[in-house]
C-alpha cells in the first residue's frame, strides 16, 4: 500500500545551505558555486534515477532553455540577505506499485503543475534506496523524488534570457499574504499537499491500486503515535552495530558457520523507537480491521437491499390447497413408521434489511456528509472572521502607526520653529554685543564714516561676529538645529566679506591722493587677512577660492601704488 509522503522546507543561508550545493547533491552532479568560490561534486552519489529541470508551461513554450548550473548560481545572485532562502524543496513519496515510468511521470506532473502555479523553475531528482542502505534496514520500496523549486519567478529578459523576478506568492510573509487578500502559508501548503493527494490517487486509480490520503492520522481518527528523533549521535550508533554485526555474520559464513545478526537496538532511543513502532503496528491493524468491518457492512446493506428489490419485483407461486378428496395416512401406516426423534429447531435466519432500514442507513450517510459539509464550512467562515478581525487590526495599527508619525512630524516641526526663533534672537544680540564695541575696530587712519571707511569697517566687525558664532556653536546647550543655521549664518558673513571687499578696493581705486589709497589699501589687506587667517577651517573651499582671488587682486593693486610712488608719480 502507497503511503502519503509530501513535505517542504527551505534552503536557507541562514541555516548555512546554498541552492547551488542542494542542487549538486539531489542531482548527483558536479556544480560550482560562484557565490562561495568552491566546487560540489557528488558525481558518485548512488541511487539518482534522474534530474531534470522543469520550466512553466509559458516560459517552456518560448523556447527558453537553462542549465542546472546557471539556474541555481543565478538564485543565489538574485538574493542580497545573509540570511535569505534560496530555493524551496518539496520531497514527495513515489508509490512503489507504480512502473519506473509511471513514477517518473507522477513527480514530473506535480512539479509542473506547482511550477505553473508559482511561475518558478523546479529541478526534479528521483532517487531510489542503494543496496547498502536497504542492508542496514531501510525500505526497498522507498521511491522518492527531490524537487527544488527557485523562490522567484522566472521571466525573459529584453534578451531573451531567463531572469528570476519576483518572490513567489508561496515566499511570502503571512503579513504580506495577508495585505494581498491571501491565506497563511500554512494553508498553501496543505493545498498544495492535496494536490499531490489528487494527481497520485488519479495515476493509483488507473492501476487500480489503493488511494493515499492527505489528512494526517490524528484527522483519519488513527491513534498513530510519532517515534523520537533519533540525531546524528544515535543514528551513528545504530548502524555501527549493524555494521558490526554484519560483519560477525559474513565471517561465520567464511569459516562454514551460522550466526544469527542481533537485530536488538543498540541505543535506549533505539529501544523506545522499537516499542512505538510495534505498538502503531497494532493500532494500525486494529485500523485496517475497523475499515474492513464498516465496508463488509456497508456492501451488505448494498447487496441485500438490490435482493430485496428483486423480490418485490418477482411473483409469488401459488399456494396449492389440500383437497379433501386426497388420501389421508391410515394409522397403521402411522403406526408401523419408526418413531424420530424431533430435529432441534435451526438457527433462525437474519433477517434481510428492509427497504426501510436500507432508505435510513443510506439518509443516515447523507446526513453525516451533509454534517462534515456543515462543520467545513463552518471552518472556512471562522478562518474568514478570523482573517478579517486581523487584516482590521493590521489597518488600525497602521493608522495609529501614521497617526504617530503624522504627530511626530508636527512635534518636529513646531521644535523647529521654536528653535529658529531663539536662533534670531541670539543672533541679534551677538550682533548687538559687536556693535556696541565699534570704536575698537576702526582703524587707525581710516575715517569709519567715508565709504569705503565702512567698509573696511564691516570686514572687521564680520570678523568679530564669527568669532562669536564659533563659540555660540560650541556651546553644548546649542542645537543640532541652531548649529545649522549658525554654519549657514558663517556661510552668509564670508559672502558678504567678499563682497565687501571687491567694493572697498573699487573705492580706494577712486581716492584722489595716493598715501591716501596706500593707507586704505593696507587696512584692507589687513582686515582681510584677520578673517580668513581666523575662519579658514570654517569657510567653504568655493568660499575661499573667491576670496583668495580678491585678496590678489588686492596685494596687486599695492604692488602697483608702490611702484608709481617709486616713479614720482604720486603725490
Amino acid at each position: 500500500m502507497a503511503i502519503f509522503i509530501a513535505s517542504t522546507k527551505s534552503i536557507s543561508r541562514g541555516s548555512g545551505q546554498s541552492a547551488v550545493a542542494s542542487a549538486s547533491y539531489r542531482a548527483g552532479v558536479e556544480l560550482e558555486d560562484k557565490r562561495y568560490g568552491k566546487t560540489h561534486d557528488y558525481s558518485k552519489k548512488h541511487g539518482v534515477m534522474s534530474a531534470d529541470i522543469i520550466f512553466p508551461t509559458a516560459l517552456a513554450a518560448t523556447g527558453a532553455n537553462i542549465n542546472r548550473s546557471e539556474l541555481w548560481n543565478k538564485a543565489e545572485a538574485a538574493e542580497k540577505r545573509v540570511d535569505a532562502r534560496v530555493a524551496r524543496e518539496w520531497l514527495v513519496n513515489l508509490p512503489h506499485e507504480l512502473s519506473e515510468q509511471n513514477r517518473k511521470e507522477l513527480a514530473h506532473t506535480f512539479a509542473q503543475t506547482l511550477a505553473d502555479r508559482y511561475g518558478t523553475i523546479a529541478d526534479c531528482a528521483i532517487h531510489k534506496p542503494i543496496q547498502k542502505e536497504i542492508e542496514r534496514g531501510a525500505d526497498p520500496r522507498n521511491f522518492h523524488a527531490h524537487i527544488l523549486f527557485t523562490t522567484r519567478c522566472a521571466e525573459l529578459d529584453e534578451d531573451n534570457k531567463i531572469i528570476l523576478t519576483d518572490k513567489a506568492s508561496i515566499e511570502l510573509s503571512d503579513n504580506k499574504r495577508r495585505s494581498l487578500g491571501m491565506t497563511r502559508v500554512s494553508h498553501e501548503i496543505k493545498e498544495v499537499r492535496q494536490i499531490w493527494e489528487q494527481i497520485a490517487n488519479e495515476r493509483l486509480a488507473e492501476h487500480n491500486h489503493e488511494l493515499i490520503d492527505s489528512r494526517s492520522y490524528a484527522e483519519q481518527g488513527i491513534d498513530i503515535e510519532p517515534q523520537l528523533k533519533m540525531g546524528s549521535v544515535a543514528t551513528k550508533l545504530e548502524r555501527d552495530k549493524y555494521e558490526r554485526e554484519l560483519r560477525k555474520a559474513e565471517k561465520a559464513k567464511e569459516e562454514g558457520k551460522h550466526y544469527e545478526i542481533d537485530k536488538t537496538p543498540a541505543t535506549q532511543l533505539g529501544t523506545i523507537n522499537e516499542i512505538i513502532h510495534e505498538r502503531n503496528e497494532l493500532v494500525w491493524d486494529v485500523a485496517l480491521a475497523k475499515n474492513q468491518t464498516v465496508n463488509d457492512a456497508a456492501e451488505q446493506i448494498i447487496f441485500n437491499g438490490h435482493k430485496i428489490k428483486d423480490i418485490e419485483h418477482t411473483t409469488p407461486p401459488p399456494i396449492q390447497a389440500i383437497s379433501s378428496d386426497s388420501p389421508t395416512p391410515s394409522m397403521a401406516t402411522a403406526a408401523d413408521e419408526p418413531i424420530k426423534n424431533p430435529e432441534p429447531p435451526s438457527a433462525p435466519k437474519p433477517k434481510a434489511p428492509t427497504l426501510d432500514a436500507v432508505a435510513q442507513a443510506m439518509a443516515m450517510a447523507k446526513g453525516i456528509k451533509t454534517k462534515r459539509e456543515n462543520e467545513q464550512k463552518q471552518k472556512e467562515v471562522a478562518l474568514e472572521q478570523q482573517r478579517q478581525r486581523e487584516l482590521a487590526e493590521q489597518q488600525k495599527r497602521e493608522q495609529a502607526e501614521r497617526e504617530r508619525v503624522e504627530q511626530a512630524r508636527a512635534d518636529r516641526a513646531r521644535q523647529l520653529a521654536l528653535e529658529n526663533k531663539q536662533f534670531l534672537a541670539d543672533k541679534k544680540s551677538l550682533y548687538a554685543a559687536v556693535m556696541a564695541q565699534l570704536e575698537q575696530y576702526t582703524q587707525k587712519g581710516i575715517d569709519p564714516n567715508s565709504k569705503t571707511g565702512k567698509l573696511i569697517l564691516a570686514i572687521s566687525v564680520a570678523n568679530e561676529v564669527m568669532h562669536s558664532l564659533d563659540k555660540y556653536t560650541d556651546n553644548p546647550n546649542t542645537t543640532q538645529r541652531q548649529r545649522e543655521l549658525a554654519s549657514n549664518e558663517r556661510g552668509a558673513l564670508t559672502d558678504l566679506v567678499n563682497d565687501k571687499s571687491q567694493q572697498a578696493l573699487n573705492e580706494i581705486k577712486n581716492i584722489h591722493y595716493t598715501s591716501e589709497r596706500k593707507t586704505h589699501t593696507a587696512a584692507l589687506q589687513g582686515a582681510l587677512s584677520a578673517f580668513t587667517d581666523n575662519h579658514s577651517q570654517t569657510i567653504e573651499q568655493t568660499q575661499q577660492i573667491a576670496i583668495e582671488s580678491v585678496k590678489k587682486d588686492i596685494a596687486d593693486y599695492s604692488n602697483e601704488i608702490n611702484r608709481s610712488h617709486s616713479y614720482g608719480l604720486g603725490r
